[in-house]
C-alpha cells in the first residue's frame, strides 16, 4: 500500500486502506491496545446512560463491535444503526450480529459521517470510537451528529489522545510509531496502514481543542476525562 496522507485524509484511499486489513482489524484492535479497548466501549456504552435511549448511531462502526456493545448495554430495548464507509468492515460486523442473534436489533449501513443519509432528529444518542481523526472534515461531521440527533439527545466520542507524562509519551509514540507496524506485519496486515493510524493520533487535536470544536458544531455541556493515562479522551455532550 501506498503511504496515505494523515494531514489530507483523503476518503476514498482511507475506505480502502481500511478495507484493506479488514480481516485483521480486530484482532489488532485487541492486540496494539493490550485488551483495553473492550473496557473502553463499556464505558462508551454506559455514557448513553444519562438519557432513555429507543434508537442510536454508532459512525465509524467498523467491524460493530460498539454496536454491539450498545445493544448489550441497552439489553436490546434500543435499536442501532451501524455507520461506516468500508464494505468489508461493515460485511464482517453483518456476520458477528447474525452469529448473536441480534439482527433484528442492529442494522449497518454503509456511507459517509460528512454526509449522514438519516433525517434531522432521528437519533437519541451518536456515538463514534477511534474513527473522528480518520474523517476530513471533522467540523462538518460534528454538525451532521447534531442534526440527527433529537434535542436533549446526547454525543458520546472517545478517541486516541496524547499521554499528558512526558516519559511516557515518549515511550507511548515510540511504540505507537515503531512496534505497532511491526506488529501488524507478524500478524499479517499492512503495517503502512498502522503506520497511518500511528501519525493521525499524533496529529490529533488536544482534549481541549477537541471540545471546542464540538461546541463550534452547537453541542452543549461539552465535557471530557482522560482514561489510561491520557492514551484516550471520551467527550460527552448534549443537544
Amino acid at each position: 500500500m501506498n503511504t496515505i496522507d494523515y494531514k489530507e485524509r483523503d476518503a476514498k484511499k482511507v475506505e480502502q486502506m481500511f478495507s484493506g486489513i479488514a480481516n485483521r482489524y480486530d484482532l489488532l484492535n485487541h492486540v496494539l491496545s493490550l485488551g483495553l479497548d473492550f473496557g473502553w466501549r463499556k464505558q462508551v456504552a454506559y455514557e448513553t446512560g444519562v438519557i432513555s435511549c429507543n434508537n442510536i448511531l454508532d459512525v465509524c462502526t467498523g467491524t460493530g463491535d460498539m454496536a454491539i456493545e450498545l445493544c448489550r448495554f441497552w439489553k436490546g430495548r434500543a435499536n442501532i444503526e451501524g455507520l461506516d464507509f468500508s464494505k468489508e468492515l461493515i460485511e464482517i460486523g453483518k456476520k458477528k450480529v447474525t452469529k448473536l442473534r441480534l439482527e433484528n436489533k442492529i442494522n449497518f449501513t454503509e456511507g459517509n459521517a460528512e454526509n449522514l443519509p438519516y433525517n434531522d432528529e432521528k437519533f437519541d444518542a451518536i456515538t463514534i470510537t477511534f474513527g473522528l481523526r480518520n474523517i476530513k472534515n471533522r467540523l462538518k461531521a460534528l454538525k451532521e451528529f447534531h442534526r440527527v440527533t433529537r434535542p436533549g439527545g446526547c454525543f458520546v466520542c472517545l478517541e486516541f489522545s496524547q499521554p499528558v507524562n512526558p516519559v511516557f509519551s515518549k515511550i507511548y509514540f515510540f511504540y505507537l510509531m515503531n512496534f505497532a507496524p511491526l506488529i501488524a506485519r507478524v500478524f499479517g496486515s499492512d503495517p503502512v496502514a498502522y503506520k497511518y493510524l500511528g501519525n493521525t493520533i499524533k496529529d490529533f487535536p488536544s482534549p481541549e481543542k477537541l471540545s471546542s470544536l464540538i461546541e463550534s458544531a452547537g453541542w452543549k455541556n461539552v465535557e471530557h476525562r482522560l482514561m489510561a493515562g491520557g492514551i484516550v479522551a471520551l467527550h460527552k455532550a448534549l443537544k
